[in-house]
Protein backbone atom coordinates (compact mmCIF):
# COMPACT_ATOMS: atom_id res chain seq x y z
CA UNK A 1 0.00 0.00 0.00
CA UNK A 2 2.47 2.30 1.03
CA UNK A 3 4.63 1.35 -2.22
CA UNK A 4 1.38 2.59 -4.67
CA UNK A 5 0.85 5.90 -2.47
CA UNK A 6 4.30 6.39 -3.06
CA UNK A 7 4.06 5.69 -7.21
CA UNK A 8 1.35 7.91 -6.85
CA UNK A 9 2.94 10.66 -4.94
CA UNK A 10 6.19 10.61 -7.42
CA UNK A 11 3.18 10.68 -10.51
CA UNK A 12 1.97 13.62 -9.34
CA UNK A 13 5.20 15.51 -8.73
CA UNK A 14 5.84 14.55 -12.23
CA UNK A 15 2.75 15.80 -13.68
CA UNK A 16 3.94 18.91 -11.58
CA UNK A 17 7.20 19.79 -13.18
CA UNK A 18 6.20 18.60 -16.38
CA UNK A 19 3.16 19.92 -17.68
CA UNK A 20 3.23 19.08 -20.82
CA UNK A 21 3.45 15.73 -20.14
CA UNK A 22 0.02 13.98 -19.81
CA UNK A 23 1.41 10.44 -19.11
CA UNK A 24 2.08 10.59 -15.54
CA UNK A 25 -1.40 11.61 -15.21
CA UNK A 26 -2.73 8.02 -15.41
CA UNK A 27 -0.25 6.64 -13.05
CA UNK A 28 -2.86 6.73 -10.21
CA UNK A 29 -5.52 5.17 -12.48
CA UNK A 30 -3.01 2.30 -12.55
CA UNK A 31 -1.86 1.84 -9.00
CA UNK A 32 -5.97 1.56 -8.55
CA UNK A 33 -5.88 -1.43 -10.57
CA UNK A 34 -2.91 -3.19 -8.90
CA UNK A 35 -4.36 -2.14 -5.54
CA UNK A 36 -7.83 -4.21 -6.29
CA UNK A 37 -5.75 -7.21 -7.26
CA UNK A 38 -3.33 -7.25 -4.95
CA UNK A 39 -4.10 -5.99 -1.82
CA UNK A 40 -7.08 -6.51 0.72
CA UNK A 41 -10.06 -4.42 0.77
CA UNK A 42 -9.48 -1.73 2.94
CA UNK A 43 -5.90 -1.16 1.64
CA UNK A 44 -7.06 -0.88 -2.12
CA UNK A 45 -10.00 1.40 -0.78
CA UNK A 46 -7.61 3.81 0.85
CA UNK A 47 -5.31 4.01 -3.17
CA UNK A 48 -8.58 4.46 -4.51
CA UNK A 49 -9.39 7.46 -2.72
CA UNK A 50 -6.45 9.07 -2.37
CA UNK A 51 -5.74 8.65 -6.55
CA UNK A 52 -9.43 10.44 -6.36
CA UNK A 53 -8.18 12.91 -4.55
CA UNK A 54 -4.95 14.18 -7.14
CA UNK A 55 -7.28 15.49 -9.77
CA UNK A 56 -9.00 17.47 -7.34
CA UNK A 57 -6.40 19.21 -5.88
CA UNK A 58 -4.27 19.25 -9.31
CA UNK A 59 -7.55 21.73 -10.61
CA UNK A 60 -7.01 23.38 -7.62
CA UNK A 61 -3.84 24.50 -8.23
CA UNK A 62 -5.00 25.25 -11.86
CA UNK A 63 -2.51 22.31 -12.75
CA UNK A 64 -5.35 20.55 -14.96
CA UNK A 65 -8.09 21.79 -16.56
CA UNK A 66 -12.08 21.16 -15.59
CA UNK A 67 -12.33 18.58 -18.33
CA UNK A 68 -8.61 16.85 -17.65
CA UNK A 69 -9.48 16.86 -13.74
CA UNK A 70 -13.46 15.35 -13.88
CA UNK A 71 -12.40 12.71 -16.56
CA UNK A 72 -9.95 11.76 -14.44
CA UNK A 73 -11.80 11.12 -10.74
CA UNK A 74 -14.70 9.49 -12.64
CA UNK A 75 -12.54 7.15 -14.51
CA UNK A 76 -10.79 6.51 -10.79
CA UNK A 77 -14.22 5.79 -8.89
CA UNK A 78 -15.52 3.47 -12.39
CA UNK A 79 -12.70 1.86 -11.77
CA UNK A 80 -12.25 1.07 -7.95
CA UNK A 81 -16.25 0.49 -8.13
CA UNK A 82 -16.51 -2.04 -10.61
CA UNK A 83 -12.71 -3.40 -9.86
CA UNK A 84 -13.77 -4.15 -5.85
CA UNK A 85 -17.30 -5.72 -7.35
CA UNK A 86 -14.79 -7.53 -9.83
CA UNK A 87 -13.21 -9.22 -7.31
CA UNK A 88 -15.16 -9.94 -4.93
CA UNK A 89 -17.35 -11.99 -6.91
CA UNK A 90 -14.29 -13.46 -8.09
CA UNK A 91 -13.06 -14.04 -4.46
CA UNK A 92 -16.27 -15.52 -3.41
CA UNK A 93 -16.68 -17.86 -6.27
CA UNK A 94 -12.88 -19.28 -5.28
CA UNK A 95 -14.32 -20.23 -2.03
CA UNK A 96 -17.82 -21.90 -2.73
CA UNK A 97 -15.45 -23.67 -5.67
CA UNK A 98 -13.07 -24.28 -2.31
CA UNK A 99 -15.92 -25.55 -0.17
CA UNK A 100 -17.82 -27.51 -2.97
CA UNK A 101 -14.91 -29.18 -3.52
CA UNK A 102 -13.82 -29.80 0.20
CA UNK A 103 -17.79 -31.17 0.57
CA UNK A 104 -17.24 -33.80 -2.09
CA UNK A 105 -14.17 -35.40 -0.98
CA UNK A 106 -15.44 -35.33 2.46
CA UNK A 107 -18.67 -37.48 1.10
CA UNK A 108 -16.33 -39.21 -1.12
CA UNK A 109 -14.46 -40.49 1.93
CA UNK A 110 -17.08 -41.19 3.85
CA UNK A 111 -19.13 -42.99 1.40
CA UNK A 112 -16.44 -45.30 0.89
CA UNK A 113 -15.37 -45.64 5.28
CA UNK A 114 -19.32 -46.79 5.69
CA UNK A 115 -19.72 -49.03 2.27
CA UNK A 116 -16.28 -51.03 2.72
CA UNK A 117 -17.38 -52.87 5.60
CA UNK A 118 -20.92 -54.79 4.45
CA UNK A 119 -18.81 -54.87 0.79
CA UNK A 120 -16.13 -57.28 2.83
CA UNK A 121 -18.53 -58.96 5.04
CA UNK A 122 -20.37 -60.01 1.80
CA UNK A 123 -17.32 -61.10 -0.14
CA UNK A 124 -16.00 -63.02 3.31
CA UNK A 125 -18.74 -64.37 3.73
CA UNK A 126 -19.59 -65.83 -0.03
CA UNK A 127 -15.73 -67.14 -0.15
CA UNK A 128 -15.68 -68.99 3.07
CA UNK A 129 -18.97 -70.77 2.08
CA UNK A 130 -17.76 -71.90 -1.01
CA UNK A 131 -14.44 -73.02 0.43
CA UNK A 132 -15.85 -76.42 0.97
CA UNK A 133 -19.00 -78.34 0.23
CA UNK A 134 -21.71 -77.41 3.49
CA UNK A 135 -25.28 -78.59 4.39
CA UNK A 136 -27.88 -76.88 3.65
CA UNK A 137 -28.58 -75.14 6.96
CA UNK A 138 -25.06 -74.19 6.46
CA UNK A 139 -26.17 -72.72 3.22
CA UNK A 140 -29.05 -71.15 4.68
CA UNK A 141 -26.97 -69.02 7.27
CA UNK A 142 -24.37 -67.73 5.00
CA UNK A 143 -27.43 -66.39 2.59
CA UNK A 144 -28.74 -65.00 5.80
CA UNK A 145 -25.77 -63.13 6.54
CA UNK A 146 -25.17 -62.16 3.00
CA UNK A 147 -28.88 -60.55 2.99
CA UNK A 148 -28.36 -58.71 5.97
CA UNK A 149 -25.40 -56.81 4.69
CA UNK A 150 -27.30 -56.64 1.61
CA UNK A 151 -30.02 -54.77 3.04
CA UNK A 152 -27.28 -52.26 5.20
CA UNK A 153 -25.46 -51.73 2.30
CA UNK A 154 -29.22 -50.32 0.79
CA UNK A 155 -29.58 -48.28 3.70
CA UNK A 156 -26.09 -47.05 3.67
CA UNK A 157 -26.45 -45.93 -0.25
CA UNK A 158 -29.79 -44.25 1.31
CA UNK A 159 -28.64 -41.81 3.48
CA UNK A 160 -25.90 -41.01 1.35
CA UNK A 161 -28.12 -40.47 -1.39
CA UNK A 162 -30.12 -38.17 0.91
CA UNK A 163 -26.84 -36.17 1.87
CA UNK A 164 -26.47 -35.56 -1.75
CA UNK A 165 -29.81 -34.53 -3.07
CA UNK A 166 -29.82 -32.06 0.28
CA UNK A 167 -26.34 -30.57 -0.90
CA UNK A 168 -27.68 -30.38 -4.75
CA UNK A 169 -30.59 -28.54 -3.22
CA UNK A 170 -32.54 -31.70 -4.76
CA UNK A 171 -34.38 -33.40 -1.64
CA UNK A 172 -38.25 -33.37 -1.59
CA UNK A 173 -39.64 -32.84 2.15
CA UNK A 174 -43.29 -33.64 2.39
CA UNK A 175 -45.20 -32.04 4.94
CA UNK A 176 -47.79 -33.42 6.39
CA UNK A 177 -49.56 -32.99 10.14
CA UNK A 178 -47.70 -34.90 12.45
CA UNK A 179 -48.24 -35.81 16.31
CA UNK A 180 -44.37 -35.97 17.95
CA UNK A 181 -46.21 -38.59 20.70
CA UNK A 182 -46.97 -40.57 17.86
CA UNK A 183 -43.89 -40.79 15.99
CA UNK A 184 -42.43 -41.49 20.07
CA UNK A 185 -44.67 -44.00 20.00
CA UNK A 186 -43.54 -45.96 16.71
CA UNK A 187 -39.93 -44.90 17.38
CA UNK A 188 -40.38 -47.11 20.97
CA UNK A 189 -41.81 -50.24 19.11
CA UNK A 190 -39.67 -50.56 16.35
CA UNK A 191 -36.52 -50.35 19.22
CA UNK A 192 -37.80 -52.00 21.90
CA UNK A 193 -36.93 -55.53 20.54
CA UNK A 194 -33.25 -54.23 19.35
CA UNK A 195 -32.75 -53.23 23.11
CA UNK A 196 -34.22 -56.35 24.87
CA UNK A 197 -31.20 -57.93 23.08
CA UNK A 198 -28.80 -55.74 23.56
CA UNK A 199 -29.95 -55.66 27.75
CA UNK A 200 -30.75 -51.94 27.68
CA UNK A 201 -33.47 -49.96 28.90
CA UNK A 202 -35.29 -48.09 26.31
CA UNK A 203 -37.20 -44.69 28.17
CA UNK A 204 -39.47 -42.94 25.43
CA UNK A 205 -41.75 -40.02 26.45
CA UNK A 206 -44.53 -40.08 24.38
CA UNK A 207 -46.33 -37.03 25.92
CA UNK A 208 -45.03 -33.84 25.09
CA UNK A 209 -48.48 -32.92 23.06
CA UNK A 210 -46.64 -31.11 20.11
CA UNK A 211 -47.76 -31.45 16.99
CA UNK A 212 -45.49 -30.71 13.83
CA UNK A 213 -45.44 -30.49 10.31
CA UNK A 214 -43.20 -32.81 8.19
CA UNK A 215 -42.09 -35.67 6.55
CA UNK A 216 -43.13 -38.65 8.50
CA UNK A 217 -40.40 -40.81 7.03
CA UNK A 218 -37.29 -38.29 6.82
CA UNK A 219 -38.53 -38.09 10.45
CA UNK A 220 -38.25 -41.16 11.15
CA UNK A 221 -35.16 -41.80 9.55
CA UNK A 222 -33.86 -38.83 12.00
CA UNK A 223 -34.77 -40.36 15.21
CA UNK A 224 -34.10 -44.06 14.01
CA UNK A 225 -30.42 -43.31 13.67
CA UNK A 226 -30.12 -41.21 17.05
CA UNK A 227 -31.16 -44.23 19.07
CA UNK A 228 -29.39 -46.45 16.71
CA UNK A 229 -25.89 -44.43 17.50
CA UNK A 230 -27.22 -44.45 21.04
CA UNK A 231 -27.47 -48.06 21.34
CA UNK A 232 -24.12 -48.94 19.89
CA UNK A 233 -22.32 -47.22 23.02
CA UNK A 234 -25.12 -47.48 26.08
CA UNK A 235 -23.84 -49.74 29.07
CA UNK A 236 -28.02 -49.48 30.29
CA UNK A 237 -30.37 -47.17 29.31
CA UNK A 238 -31.18 -45.02 26.75
CA UNK A 239 -33.61 -42.17 27.76
CA UNK A 240 -35.77 -40.54 24.97
CA UNK A 241 -37.63 -37.15 26.31
CA UNK A 242 -39.54 -34.68 24.73
CA UNK A 243 -41.05 -31.46 25.74
CA UNK A 244 -42.42 -28.21 24.60
CA UNK A 245 -40.39 -25.00 24.64
CA UNK A 246 -42.19 -22.11 23.29
CA UNK A 247 -42.52 -22.38 19.80
CA UNK A 248 -40.47 -25.18 19.32
CA UNK A 249 -40.29 -29.08 20.68
CA UNK A 250 -37.06 -30.87 22.01
CA UNK A 251 -36.05 -34.47 21.17
CA UNK A 252 -33.68 -35.76 23.27
CA UNK A 253 -31.97 -38.89 22.88
CA UNK A 254 -29.21 -39.99 25.99
CA UNK A 255 -27.07 -43.00 26.45
CA UNK A 256 -24.28 -43.80 29.57
CA UNK A 257 -22.08 -44.81 26.87
CA UNK A 258 -19.18 -42.37 28.15
CA UNK A 259 -19.48 -40.05 26.14
CA UNK A 260 -16.45 -38.59 24.09
CA UNK A 261 -13.76 -38.43 26.26
CA UNK A 262 -12.59 -35.06 27.96
CA UNK A 263 -10.20 -32.59 25.20
CA UNK A 264 -12.02 -33.90 22.24
CA UNK A 265 -15.25 -32.72 22.47
CA UNK A 266 -16.87 -31.70 19.34
CA UNK A 267 -19.26 -28.79 19.66
CA UNK A 268 -21.65 -29.35 16.96
CA UNK A 269 -22.40 -32.14 14.68
CA UNK A 270 -20.41 -31.00 11.46
CA UNK A 271 -17.09 -32.06 13.50
CA UNK A 272 -17.80 -35.60 14.59
CA UNK A 273 -15.52 -37.58 12.75
CA UNK A 274 -14.21 -34.42 10.97
CA UNK A 275 -10.07 -35.83 11.90
CA UNK A 276 -8.07 -37.03 14.64
CA UNK A 277 -9.28 -33.74 16.59
CA UNK A 278 -12.75 -35.29 17.02
CA UNK A 279 -13.20 -38.28 16.44
CA UNK A 280 -16.68 -40.29 15.92
CA UNK A 281 -17.01 -42.67 18.59
CA UNK A 282 -16.39 -46.78 17.79
CA UNK A 283 -14.40 -45.65 14.89
CA UNK A 284 -17.02 -44.39 12.78
CA UNK A 285 -17.43 -41.32 10.39
CA UNK A 286 -20.67 -39.65 12.01
CA UNK A 287 -22.27 -40.53 9.19
CA UNK A 288 -25.71 -41.22 11.02
CA UNK A 289 -25.05 -37.66 13.26
CA UNK A 290 -24.76 -35.62 10.01
CA UNK A 291 -27.50 -37.56 8.08
CA UNK A 292 -30.19 -36.24 11.12
CA UNK A 293 -28.64 -32.93 11.17
CA UNK A 294 -29.51 -32.45 7.48
CA UNK A 295 -33.41 -33.80 7.92
CA UNK A 296 -33.71 -31.26 11.04
CA UNK A 297 -32.31 -28.85 9.13
CA UNK A 298 -34.68 -29.49 5.78
CA UNK A 299 -37.93 -28.88 9.12
CA UNK A 300 -36.51 -26.05 10.28
CA UNK A 301 -34.62 -27.30 13.23
CA UNK A 302 -31.57 -27.81 14.37
CA UNK A 303 -29.38 -30.54 15.86
CA UNK A 304 -27.05 -30.05 19.29
CA UNK A 305 -24.72 -32.13 21.37
CA UNK A 306 -24.27 -32.02 25.26
CA UNK A 307 -22.03 -33.78 27.23
CA UNK A 308 -21.70 -34.58 30.07
CA UNK A 309 -19.57 -36.95 32.29
CA UNK A 310 -20.81 -40.80 31.51
CA UNK A 311 -22.68 -40.36 28.30
CA UNK A 312 -23.73 -38.02 25.45
CA UNK A 313 -27.07 -36.06 25.27
CA UNK A 314 -28.03 -35.32 21.63
CA UNK A 315 -30.91 -32.38 21.51
CA UNK A 316 -33.21 -31.74 18.50
CA UNK A 317 -35.52 -28.50 18.35
CA UNK A 318 -38.11 -28.88 15.67
CA UNK A 319 -41.05 -25.56 15.32
CA UNK A 320 -44.24 -27.05 16.16
CA UNK A 321 -47.80 -25.82 14.29
CA UNK A 322 -50.15 -24.66 16.36
CA UNK A 323 -52.31 -26.74 18.65
CA UNK A 324 -55.26 -27.68 16.75
CA UNK A 325 -56.59 -31.09 18.01
CA UNK A 326 -54.93 -33.86 18.12
CA UNK A 327 -53.73 -35.52 14.91
CA UNK A 328 -55.46 -38.53 14.39
CA UNK A 329 -53.99 -40.25 11.07
CA UNK A 330 -51.06 -40.92 10.12
CA UNK A 331 -50.55 -40.94 6.41
CA UNK A 332 -47.42 -42.98 6.59
CA UNK A 333 -46.24 -45.27 9.29
CA UNK A 334 -42.97 -44.86 10.62
CA UNK A 335 -42.35 -48.51 11.56
CA UNK A 336 -42.96 -49.43 8.15
CA UNK A 337 -39.59 -48.06 6.85
CA UNK A 338 -36.61 -48.16 9.68
CA UNK A 339 -33.15 -46.50 8.55
CA UNK A 340 -29.88 -47.47 9.90
CA UNK A 341 -26.97 -45.83 8.58
CA UNK A 342 -24.56 -48.02 10.16
CA UNK A 343 -25.39 -51.02 11.17
CA UNK A 344 -23.53 -54.07 12.78
CA UNK A 345 -24.13 -57.38 11.23
CA UNK A 346 -27.12 -59.40 12.55
CA UNK A 347 -28.65 -55.52 14.11
CA UNK A 348 -32.46 -55.63 12.12
CA UNK A 349 -32.67 -53.56 8.89
CA UNK A 350 -36.35 -53.15 9.03
CA UNK A 351 -38.56 -54.31 11.81
CA UNK A 352 -42.48 -54.13 10.47
CA UNK A 353 -44.55 -53.73 13.58
CA UNK A 354 -47.88 -52.21 14.10
CA UNK A 355 -48.06 -48.34 15.81
CA UNK A 356 -48.44 -48.68 19.63
CA UNK A 357 -51.08 -47.18 20.96
CA UNK A 358 -51.49 -45.38 24.57
CA UNK A 359 -48.86 -42.50 25.90
CA UNK A 360 -46.40 -41.99 28.42
CA UNK A 361 -42.65 -43.24 28.88
CA UNK A 362 -42.56 -46.51 27.27
CA UNK A 363 -39.42 -48.99 28.54
CA UNK A 364 -38.78 -52.80 28.49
Amino acid sequence: MFLLLAVMGAGTVLELVSPQDDTFGGVPLLCVVAALWLLPAWPALVIGVAAMIQPVVLLEIGQWPALTADFQFIAVAVVTVIGTVTVNALVRAATEREALIDGLTRFTADAAHELRSPLSAIRNTAEVTLQRSRTPARYVASLEQIRDQATRLAVLTDGLLLLARRDASALYVRRVALSLDDIMEELHERWRSPAERAKVTLEVDCESGAELSGDPVLLGRLFDNLVDNALRQAKSRITVSTRLDGSRCLVSVEDDGGGFPTGQRPATVDQVGSGATFPARSGGTGLGLRIAAAVAAEHGGTIGLEHFDGGLRVVVRLPVTPSQGSVRSRPSPLGHEHVDTAQEPGDPAQLDVPPASGGGPRSP
